[in-house]
């Protein structure tokens, strides 16, 4: 609202009034726009999630304080004895059972399945490896809201003999939805996602998504005439960890011993660009000594990369993803694309190659290990486990099988 002119006159004494009531509104004015806004509270499944954060990095690094932190300090804990049977205890008890070495890790990783918030009490579902054991728990938690805080009042778990062995990866996705400019749909391949989700966690490793924004991400397609689709759209656990992405500050490079680049449309857009996908993509790599990866159109998301010699991650090595041969040019999907992913990872000298149509191709150099479509996700992805558990460095891409 543009400010009310003032000319020098003799006020009269209304005058006077409308002038005071005019500069105490806008003091008021002035006063409300300088105060600092208020914190939105954080949702009740954010508040829920972080209290099974604090269980899980607790137990993992003997942090019995964190722990603790968790629980009520009346909960109940249930868990199983060897050979059948329950033991009922307390958290003070449990949580003394981390004492020792003090915020080392101890070999437990684990990582939150899912949540549920109904008014003020809540469940969640928690998963948790040993890899010394080839162990797999899955923790199953009560919740309950109490003077505003959310804490846990029970908690039982099962075992599984899984070949765990503590390692975890990230899949990297975009919370694009519609292609810039257009009314065309955007979306992350349900195909890559449910080919690499189901055989890295065949392999015992935990998967956890990232996206440039967090929380939901969009899917494409879809086809629930397929048995494999049709298993995963109904998966709750499955479906809530891609309804709840992290946002690449809230996870650490040191936790994963992979990355991966899902492909489908999004991946064109949000990813590449983003400077904290890019700064935990590289830490991993360099400083970590972890893999780096990606699939179809996935490959976009490794064009900016650049390492702290300042050269980029691709130069040098052999790449692959989805070619221009294979892209309608004349497409208006096309022509929404910020970059041709074969033409940037060649300008970032890169040695692009691919393969025939529908087949599995898949290049492996030393860590950086790309695929050429989503037919190639599964082999990526032993690839990727191959290279993680020391298998050979450098290998020829071809059709599945055949490297």
């Amino acid at each position: 609202m543009p400010a009310t002119p003032f000319t020098r006159v003799s006020y009269g004494a209304s005058l006077r009034r409308a002038l005071t009531i005019q500069l105490a509104a806008l003091a008021f004015l002035v006063q409300m726009l300088g105060a600092p806004a208020k914190a939105q509270p954080m949702p009740d499944d954010r508040q829920v999630a972080a209290v099974i954060h604090d269980y899980l990095q607790g137990s993992s690094y003997n942090r019995p304080e964190q722990l603790q932190r968790a629980f009520h300090p009346d909960a109940r804990l249930y868990l199983s004895q060897p050979g059948g049977g329950m033991r009922e205890l307390g958290i003070a008890e449990y949580a003394s059972w981390f004492r020792r070495n003090p915020g080392q890790f101890n070999g437990r990783v684990g990582r939150l399945i899912s949540t549920q918030v109904e008014g003020d009490i809540a469940t969640a579902k928690a998963e948790v490896l040993l890899g010394r054991d080839g162990a797999r728990f899955v923790d199953l938690f009560l919740l309950k809201k109490l003077d505003g805080q959310w804490q846990v009042i029970s908690k039982t778990a099962t075992r599984h003999v899984a070949p765990a062995h503590g390692r975890n990866v990230l899949l990297v996705v975009s919370n694009v939805d519609t292609m810039p400019g257009t009314g065309l749909s955007a979306g992350n391949s349900f195909a890559e996602l449910i080919h690499a989700y189901a055989t890295f966690r065949a392999a015992g490793y935990g998967v956890q998504f990232v996206s440039p924004q967090g929380g939901t991400v969009p899917l494409a397609y879809v086809d629930t005439r397929d048995a494999e689709h049709k298993q995963w759209i109904y998966d709750a656990d499955f479906m809530w960890a891609l309804a709840n992405t992290r946002k690449p500050e809230e996870v650490s490079a040191g936790d994963y011993a992979a990355l991966m680049y899902i492909g489908g449309s999004a991946a064109m857009y949000g990813v590449a660009e983003n400077p904290g996908l890019q700064s935990l993509a590289t830490r991993l790599y360099e400083q970590q000594g972890g893999v780096l990866s990606a699939v179809c159109h996935g490959s976009a998301g490794l064009v900016n990369l650049t390492l702290s010699d300042g050269t980029p991650l691709v130069s040098g090595k052999r790449v692959t993803g989805y070619p221009d041969a294979f892209e309608d040019t004349n497409a208006a999907y096309y022509k929404t694309f910020p970059f041709s992913i074969e033409q940037r990872l060649q300008q970032r000298k890169g040695q692009f190659r691919y393969g025939a149509r529908n087949t599995s191709y898949v290049e492996t150099d030393g860590r950086l290990v790309t695929g050429m479509n989503w037919q190639s996700t599964r082999d990526v992805v032993e690839a990727i486990i191959r290279q993680v558990e020391g298998g050979a460095g450098t290998t020829q891409g071809g059709a599945a099988g055949t490297r």
